[in-house]
């Protein structure tokens, strides 16, 4: 009878036990997978994040930005001022030219 029961526990665990540990293995061997995949993925979205600059660099890119504002503003002004001394030039050299051409008069 003893063998029976031997025989009994030995199909329970084919049956039941080794497809469960079955199962169990595959998704231990899926989660080692998306583990690894998951790593792979951490370690370039931290290589990308050592070439962002920080807050600070930032902060000084902005200033130096709005600095360059205030510069071009400057030279916008000093241009159209240049601008306007060309214009009255023009102005003058078109006199002194037709005073010539016109031999004086």
């Amino acid at each position: 009878m003893e063998l029976h029961h031997i025989d009994l526990a030995l199909r329970i665990v084919q049956v039941v036990v080794l497809p469960i540990v079955g199962m169990l293995l595959k998704l231990l061997l899926d989660q080692r997978r998306q583990l690894a995949e998951l790593d792979r993925r951490i370690t370039t979205a931290e290589a990308c994040l050592k070439n962002v600059p920080s807050e600070e660099a930032l902060h000084d890119l902005a200033l130096t930005i709005r600095g360059f504002g205030g510069d071009l503003r400057v030279a916008v002004e000093k241009i159209e001022g240049m601008g306007r001394i060309v214009g009255r030039l023009e102005k003058v050299v078109t006199r002194h030219e037709d005073y010539m051409l016109n031999g004086g008069k």
